[in-house]
């Protein structure tokens, strides 16, 4: 990654990360995905993470996260707000563009977990621990049963914008509370 790309991301605004023809449209339609960086939940291993990642002097596991959601745009409307149907904004030497202004308004990347899989997708596996591959569960309060996360993504008005994450190190899954709650405060829109 570049680091404009990464600059633009420590803003907390979203910013457009790449885009591409999408093949198996059949109305000439280009994917756009979005990244941000956000606040992760705090939990009881975020906070554990904090701790040695300071003992210790090396980055936090639990701090910042980096979710991307991808959205659907007509060839037209690629070419005329990001200027051709395929592109990036995250390699040395690519513009910078914010969702911000091709929406002409505060947006945000909202995340809400729970232990359904997307109905809509086929390819979408449970959240994993990146450095093992250990498919992350907890327990599902509704019926008892551990049973694996997953993560589920979309972009939306910043002023919109409520995260929930599962708790994966309670006895019982809880909705984690985020530091990002007050996702406009990032792009001036606190209230």
């Amino acid at each position: 990654m570049s680091n404009a790309y990464e600059n633009a991301l420590a803003t907390g605004k979203t910013v457009v990360r790449r885009w591409w023809a999408n093949a198996r449209s059949t109305k000439n339609q280009v994917s756009v995905q979005f990244q941000q960086e956000i606040d992760g939940p705090v939990t009881a291993s975020s906070l554990d993470s904090v701790m040695i990642a300071l003992e210790q002097g090396t980055e936090s596991l639990g701090g910042k996260q980096r979710p991307t959601a991808i959205r659907s745009m007509s060839a037209e409307q690629a070419i005329k707000l990001l200027g051709a149907m395929e592109g990036s904004c995250n390699q040395e030497g690519d513009a910078i563009i914010y969702a911000d202004d091709v929406y002409g308004f505060p947006t945000g990347i909202e995340v809400k977990e729970n232990f359904e899989k997307n109905p809509y997708s086929a390819s979408q596996q449970p959240k994993a621990n990146p450095s093992t591959g250990e498919v992350i569960t907890a327990v599902n309060p509704a019926n008892g049963a551990h049973m694996p996360v997953y993560r589920h993504t979309k972009l939306t008005a910043a002023e919109q914008c409520s995260h929930s994450f599962v708790d994966a190190s309670a006895e019982v899954a809880t909705a984690a509370p985020s530091t990002f709650v007050a996702a406009g405060a990032a792009v001036g829109l606190e209230s």
